[in-house]
């Protein structure tokens, strides 16, 4: 199987120098340069995701509890600032991918349908619920955080307090897991008529559709299948940057 077998050999399903009234080289060219700006942004979300684990790492070796209170907040203060920026940048690259994918299906006339309108629908959604997890997570390190201190001097309390904060963080993130559902299945179908990936990839972006519904059939299981929204922008990143290669 060749690399064009596997990265953008389907055909079109409109063709984009003929698509509306539109000059043929004029779209084509912004076709290519969609696909090359979602390619990037889909790799900037992943390298953006790995900041996160090392983040854990570092504070797992200097000795930080699972279950912090507020001193523990307060002896590590910087983080909720660099949580804040790192996935509002997540939010801001996967933003930049789905809609620069949209509007390149859209060109190419694939994704004129209500289905594939939902799904870009659910990838917003997914894409914006990262700032939601960066919002929630800076709120734990303001001054309204801060009073949890003026509540009650317990750290155990302090801890339960906190643990329902990390909740609403982590329904954040399941909420870019759904989210992801209708994407993977928007670039499983439209993502293959408009030729922007080829078969082999929309197998995989369909299998990925279905992983999230893990979460909601094995209870109180580790939220990984987000894991699959992140892993998806680095595959996708890669195939879009190579589809708008051979563009050209």
């Amino acid at each position: 199987m060749s690399t064009a077998d596997l990265l953008g050999s389907a055909e079109p399903h409109g063709d984009p120098s003929t698509h509306r009234s539109t000059p043929g080289a004029t779209v084509t060219d912004e076709v290519r340069y969609l696909t090359r700006m979602a390619g990037w942004a889909g790799i900037a979300v992943f390298a953006l995701w790995l900041c996160q684990p090392l983040l854990v790492g570092l504070l797992a070796g200097s000795g930080a509890d699972d279950t912090p209170d507020l001193a523990a907040l307060e002896a590590n203060s910087w983080v909720g600032g660099f949580d804040a920026a790192l996935f509002s940048g997540i939010g801001v690259a996967s933003l930049v991918m789905v809609l620069s994918v949209w509007r390149a299906m859209r060109l190419t006339g694939a994704a004129d349908s209500v289905p594939a309108t939902v799904g870009f629908a659910m990838a917003l959604v997914g894409a914006t619920a990262w700032f939601w997890v960066a919002g929630h997570g800076l709120s734990m390190y303001t001054s309204v955080g801060a009073g949890l201190g003026d509540v009650t001097g317990d750290s155990e309390i302090q801890a339960a307090s906190l643990q329902a904060s990390y909740l609403a963080v982590t329904a954040g993130l399941l909420v870019v897991g759904i989210g992801s559902i209708g994407w993977n299945l928007l670039l499983a179908t439209s993502g293959r008529r408009s030729g922007l990936i080829g078969r082999p990839l929309s197998v995989v972006f369909g299998v990925f559709a279905a992983i999230p519904l893990y979460q909601a059939a094995v209870p109180f299981a580790t939220p990984w299948p987000i894991l699959v929204a992140v892993l998806g922008s680095l595959i996708l990143g890669i195939a879009l940057l190579v589809t708008s290669r051979k563009r050209r």
